[in-house]
């Protein structure tokens, strides 16, 4: 699917699958990068297309967590009473329906100020001098799945499944190497949609021309960085 360089992965993601159901290609597991995975489709594209969506959740990254510990994980949410209580055991005090800056649901959480700033454990919540732990959460649905998934992408069982995917990704690799597709030499959707297509038909007669007569697979890329630390 060719869109413009701004529109976001996540949002293509339905289209795609109308496509693929038009042509009844749509898949039963469905293996995406990153990019693609959101709350939403995790948990929708099962129930309403029957297709199971496999695709790295990212951790939690926030640099106060990174720094300290306390994670989402370390609090208790309370779904029905609409608060969360925090390792020390004390309680939010603010809880705000809103969106994020993707517009997508969320649910912003927070702790008051007097709250957090008598506490000595303190510095493992939040880094902030003048204010209270904030998390920012999904609705419970949705909050529900990316833990289960969060968790599940660490088993041996889940990692062997998606290095299937590193085939898609060397298919992508050597469009890019071979044929320059990060860039379009033309103007417009229409063209460099076609482009795409004649692109992407380039691609697999190259493989078949390595495939027939047998050519071995090439080894993994060792990046230049990584050479330096095996040459250490």
């Amino acid at each position: 699917m060719t869109t413009d360089a701004t529109v976001g992965d996540p949002v293509v993601i339905d289209t795609i699958h109308d496509q693929l159901d038009a042509n009844g290609l749509l898949p039963g597991e469905h293996l995406m990068d990153a990019g693609y995975i959101s709350a939403e489709l995790l948990l929708t594209a099962p129930s309403q297309r029957g297709v199971r969506v496999i695709g790295p959740v990212r951790p939690m990254t926030r640099r106060t967590v990174q720094a300290t510990g306390y994670d989402k994980a370390s609090f208790s949410i309370d779904w029905d009473a609409r608060r969360a209580t925090c390792p020390a055991g004390a309680h939010s005090r603010y809880w705000t329906d809103g969106l994020d800056n993707n517009q997508r649901s969320a649910i912003r959480i927070r702790f008051a100020t007097e709250t957090c700033a008598p506490c000595p454990s303190r510095g493992q919540g939040t880094d902030s001098t003048h204010y209270g732990r904030q998390l920012t959460v999904r609705p419970q649905d949705q909050d529900v799945v990316l833990e289960r998934v969060r968790a599940e992408q660490t088993t041996e069982e889940r990692k062997a499944v998606y290095a299937i995917r590193s085939g898609v990704e060397g298919t992508s690799h050597q469009a890019v190497t071979a044929a320059g597709t990060r860039r379009t030499r033309y103007a417009g959707l229409r063209k460099t949609a076609l482009a795409h297509i004649l692109t992407a038909t380039a691609a697999n007669l190259l493989r078949l021309d390595a495939w027939w007569p047998g050519q071995p697979l090439a080894p993994t890329r060792t990046s230049h960085l990584a050479a330096l630390d095996l040459a250490a």
